[in-house]
């Protein structure tokens, strides 16, 4: 093996993020985190754990709101054939069952958009800030308005 080819084996080797084609793999396992609500500035923590269902293997999602929080979600993510990208359903207390979709990863960041006839605008956008850490935000429009920050949350991986 020239030399180079052996250097560059190593180094791929020993990259913080394994090579995969896998692009949900980086959420997997437990985060905690921390933030806030918009406009209030309330504190917020949260946290979620990103497990493979192995006969589907589909990401699923639990998020728990720590107290005095009270959001509890069940999650699934998986990518859908037919419509050439990623799809989400999220089951809450508040909302029921909502459906979301992604073109998957831009860069650093995972964007959930949710768009509905009679259903606010939403969206989570998930940004990677290093191979143990991410941002979160919570964005909604109501009435046809803008998207606003509803919530941020800063995670790491446990």
């Amino acid at each position: 093996m020239p030399t180079s080819l052996l250097v560059a084996s190593l180094l791929a080797a020993a990259s913080a993020e394994p090579a995969t084609t896998d692009p949900l793999i980086y959420f997997e396992g437990a985060w905690n985190c921390a933030g806030h609500f918009e406009p209030s500035k309330k504190p917020l923590a949260s946290a979620m754990v990103f497990s493979r269902d192995p006969d589907t293997s589909a990401l699923l999602k639990q998020h728990r709101d720590a107290a005095p929080g009270t959001y509890k979600a069940a999650e699934t993510w998986s990518f859908a054939r037919a419509a050439g990208g990623f799809r989400a359903s999220i089951a809450d207390g508040f909302s029921g069952l909502r459906w979301y979709a992604s073109p998957g990863w831009d860069g650093d960041r995972w964007t959930w958009t949710r768009t509905g006839i009679g259903e606010p605008g939403e969206q989570f956008v998930y940004v990677r800030t290093g191979p143990a850490t991410m941002t979160v935000d919570w964005m909604i429009s109501r009435a046809g308005a803008p998207l606003v920050l509803g919530d941020t949350l800063e995670c790491k991986k446990a």
